[in-house]
C-alpha cells in the first residue's frame, strides 16, 4: 500500500503519513485510529487502572479514555 492510498483509506492527508513515518512526536488520537483500521490494526491499552479485556465481563465494552487520562494526571509528580 503506498502512502497515498493509505491516506486516502484513512481520510487522512499524505503529508500526515509522511509525519507519521518520520516519528511526529504528537498525533490527533482520532486519525491514529482512523490509519489503524485501515491498515486492519487494533490497539491495545494496559496500564494501571485500565481494565484487562473481558474485566467487566463484556469484551466490547469501551474504555473511557478521559477517565484514564484523569486518573493518569492525579497520578503523576
Amino acid at each position: 500500500m503506498t502512502q497515498q492510498q493509505l491516506a486516502r483509506a484513512a481520510a487522512v492527508g499524505r503529508q500526515w503519513i509522511v509525519e507519521i513515518e518520520a516519528g511526529k512526536p504528537r498525533a490527533e488520537l482520532g486519525r491514529v485510529l482512523q490509519t489503524l483500521a485501515a491498515l486492519d490494526l487494533s490497539l491495545t491499552v494496559r496500564g494501571e487502572g485500565i481494565p484487562e479485556p473481558g474485566e467487566s465481563g463484556d469484551p466490547s465494552e469501551a474504555i473511557d479514555l478521559q477517565a484514564v487520562l484523569d486518573a493518569h494526571r492525579r497520578s503523576s509528580p
